[in-house]
């Protein structure tokens, strides 16, 4: 009689995954977010008197059926939980705005299926056929995994919040997660349910209340049989049915993105031709030149003007393309090698992993370290590095909330530490926030024990204080070598000075912090070490939320060529980054402009870097080229 199986849940995997992140285990799940799953659940089960199909007509009234939801789910629910969601206003405002997107997206799934003919209203017997297989809400679903030398099979069960058939190939599984969710945990959940559905056609994660619009992730047939080795071998791993151990499988055991550049899909190559056809019908003729080029979280069409339509007459269809083409944002139009090209965003984009990148960083050496700071990947997948000892010695960074600043920065001081030691690079850091690089305390690579600083008081100032009193040392020690930079100096001395970086997350909240007086202390002190660190090997990253002229100077900002430049609320604070616009129509979330390199700025995208990445390499524990979490598909 064989060994009886070991049951996992679909919940433990996934719980498994946050650990293999680096990421805090999920609990219970929000109060509102419970509430949501109530709430769409009563949606779609029969007999309830929120049910679409008892409330819906052939008219399909979105509010009549939003009203009912309320009047007997979420109203009393919130009533219910009113004490405990008094300090919790955010969550109830994405709960109502999730719960209308739901609505909202569930009755154009109707529309679809209603245009397929696969459902229909009756209005004699008022209620609707064919209904039976498109939507199955609570749906269990399991499998039995046995491959060649398990001791025993593993059943692996689930239940879907909502299995909803759109086609004979294709399902959606609707999830909520008010927090953005967790791509490698998301990803997994979704290869899962794939697998025990019976591992065929493709499939989609649907985040509700995290933004305008329901936002969707795709995953195709070829990803996710590419997923399919790893995420059994998790499975068999955390039965300890296997000879693999989950230490042996780290992040890459949620792989299922394919590496950039990646080709464009038929929705690709249809909204190429719908923006052919829209600006032809404003007069703006132009046509396709190659293929859509495609990045993690835009798509871009490369246009070539017929003859007598100038540049600027398709520069102003942004809002018409915007409108036409059903965008959140409006496209960015823009010069790329002789060309005109509009960037339009993804509906499922993808982040880019620091630790899908680590092996083009480098190794580090205690003889030779790399003064590249990594900026981002560009859409054939190339790295782009802004050099310090190079062109670009000091770099500003701006970005509204929500843009990616403080991620971007993370990035670009791990790419650091990971291509030196300490005895080639040292930190000081500025962190107001608290939250940006808590990990690095006790880091062997700060310049001193207390070199980061989390409070705009005196301290920063004497931090700055004491890094131009070195910057001053060091200059006078390459003079008396008759060597021009660090890397002259250690080739006539034998000698090694390490780099100092400063990375300040929020520059505004230094200099609006105080009086007059103060602000001028801090702003004197950045434009001389801008002025005069290349040499000595002191360089500046600042970063701030507030890009306006009054918190970056026409002296500064000159001492400055190195310019990210991340999504902003206007126009004005584009141009007081990279003297032009453009920033304002990013898309968020590491979509970003490098600028100060060549005429033009060139678009980007950030990587992002795990609890688990800033654990091993701010702590100094090292990372190694496997190490990571992988390229994940998310909504942002």
């Amino acid at each position: 009689m064989p060994d009886r199986p070991v049951r996992l849940t679909v919940s433990e995997i996934r719980q498994e995954i946050f650990k293999i992140s680096g990421r805090p285990a999920e609990g219970a799940g929000s109060l509102a977010g419970g509430l949501f799953h109530e709430t769409a659940s009563c949606a779609l089960t029969d007999g309830h008197p929120a049910c679409w199909k008892s409330v819906l007509t052939s008219t399909l009234d979105e509010q009549q059926w939003l009203a009912a939801l309320y009047d007997s789910v979420l109203g009393p629910g919130l009533m219910r939980l009113q004490p405990l969601l008094a300090d919790s206003g955010e969550d109830v405002l994405k709960l109502w705005n999730a719960a209308q997107q739901f609505v909202h997206w569930f009755c154009g799934l109707l529309r679809e299926a209603i245009e397929r003919g696969a459902i229909h209203y009756g209005e004699r017997r008022e209620e609707w056929a064919g209904a039976e297989s498109l939507i199955q809400a609570e749906y269990e679903a399991e499998k039995v995994f046995c491959l060649p030398g398990w001791t025993r099979p593993v059943v692996v069960s689930g239940r879907l919040d909502q299995f909803v058939r759109i086609g004979p190939d294709r399902w959606c599984v609707v999830e909520f997660k008010l927090g953005g969710g967790h791509p490698e945990a998301d990803a997994v959940q979704v290869c899962l349910y794939h697998e025990l559905l019976g591992g065929n056609g493709t499939a989609a994660l649907l985040h509700f209340g995290n933004g305008p619009k329901e936002e969707e992730l795709l995953f195709q047939q070829a990803s996710l049989q590419e997923a399919r080795p790893t995420l059994i071998a998790l499975i068999g791993a955390l039965a300890r049915v296997s000879s693999i151990k989950l230490g042996d499988i780290g992040s890459e055991a949620v792989q299922g993105a394919e590496a950039w550049p990646r080709k464009p899909g038929e929705a690709e190559i249809e909204m190429g031709r719908k923006l052919e056809r829209t600006l032809r019908e404003y007069g703006a003729e132009a046509q396709l030149a190659g293929d859509p080029q495609m990045g993690p979280t835009f798509v871009r069409f490369l246009l070539e003007p017929q003859r007598g339509i100038t540049v600027s007459k398709i520069e102003r269809r942004g809002a018409e393309l915007q409108m036409r083409l059903g965008l959140d944002q409006e496209p960015i139009i823009h010069r790329v090698e002789g060309r005109i090209a509009v960037d339009v965003q993804r509906r499922n984009r993808e982040y880019v992993s620091f630790g899908s990148l680590r092996a083009q960083l480098g190794s580090a050496s205690p003889e030779n370290g790399t003064a590249k700071v990594l900026a981002g990947v560009d859409l054939r997948g190339r790295l782009h590095f802004l050099e310090l000892s190079g062109e670009c010695p000091h770099v500003l960074v701006g970005g509204g909330t929500g843009s990616g600043k403080t991620e971007w920065l993370r990035a670009a001081v791990a790419s650091l530490i990971v291509t030196n030691t300490p005895e080639t690079l040292r930190l000081a850091v500025v962190d107001p926030k608290r939250n940006a690089f808590p990990e690095l305390a006790g880091s062997p690579f700060l310049w001193r024990p207390n070199a980061l600083v989390d409070s705009p008081d005196s301290s920063v100032l004497s931090l700055l204080e004491d890094l131009i009193e070195e910057m001053s040392r060091r200059n006078g020690l390459l003079r008396d070598a008759a060597a021009d930079d660090l890397m002259q100096y250690r080739q006539r001395t034998g000698l090694t000075i390490p780099r100092v970086v400063i990375a300040v997350d929020e520059f505004a909240e230094l200099l609006l912090s105080g009086g007059k007086k103060q602000r001028d202390e801090f702003e004197q002190s950045f434009i001389r070490i801008a002025a005069v660190g290349r040499a000595a090997g002191v360089h500046l990253i600042l970063a701030t939320q507030r890009p306006s002229r009054q918190v970056v100077s026409g002296n500064l900002k000159a001492n400055l060529p190195g310019k990210i430049a991340m999504r902003v609320s206007n126009r004005i604070d584009s141009g007081v980054l990279i003297d032009q616009p453009g920033a304002e129509h990013l898309l968020g979330r590491g979509d970003l402009l490098l600028a100060g390199l060549s005429s033009d700025p060139v678009r980007l995208q950030s990587a992002w870097l795990s609890e688990e990445e800033r654990q091993l390499i701010f702590r100094g524990t090292g990372l190694s080229t496997q190490s990571g979490s992988a390229m994940a598909q998310a909504g942002f």
